[in-house]
């Protein structure tokens, strides 16, 4: 992303670790980022049986080092909010980049302030910015600093 400097994980559609199908619960266990809980440990469907939770998603990808990379993370609501694009619908995404966006709800790694059992999220169908429950399974879409 050339305005924001962030380079953005594409989905696939292969049903391998990246596969745009897979969700996730919100869980966090770093106390000092996480808002007062941690969220849910392995609460959606992905490939990975056992990993289905955004922190242990973001160490497979990182694992696997994709783009040559081992430093990618969920974002933060406003930098996930910075890809929507309100002139299309159904995806609200520029699917030029983005290719394989579910028109549904993907997380960020921001934790909602009001209520511990909360965290922000982004729904690319409609482009709205919600506040759901850490349990909820919703999609997921990593970004890291674009060093090139």
């Amino acid at each position: 992303d050339n305005v924001t400097g962030l380079m953005w994980e594409v989905k696939t559609d292969d049903d391998g670790l990246r596969d745009k199908d897979h969700t996730y619960t919100w869980y966090n266990s770093d106390s000092n980022t996480n808002g007062g809980n941690a969220g849910r440990e392995n609460g959606g469907t992905c490939a990975d049986a056992g990993n289905c939770d955004t922190e242990k998603y973001v160490v497979s990808v990182n694992a696997i080092g994709i783009c040559g990379h081992n430093d990618w993370r969920m974002p933060a609501e406003s930098e996930l909010q910075s890809i929507f694009n309100s002139a299309r619908t159904n995806p609200t995404i520029d699917t030029t980049y983005f290719p394989s966006t579910v028109s549904d709800y993907y997380w960020s790694s921001s934790p909602y302030a009001d209520n511990i059992d909360v965290a922000w999220d982004v729904h690319f169908g409609f482009s709205g910015v919600n506040s759901s429950a850490k349990y909820g399974s919703y999609y997921v879409r990593l970004v890291r600093p674009d060093s090139n």
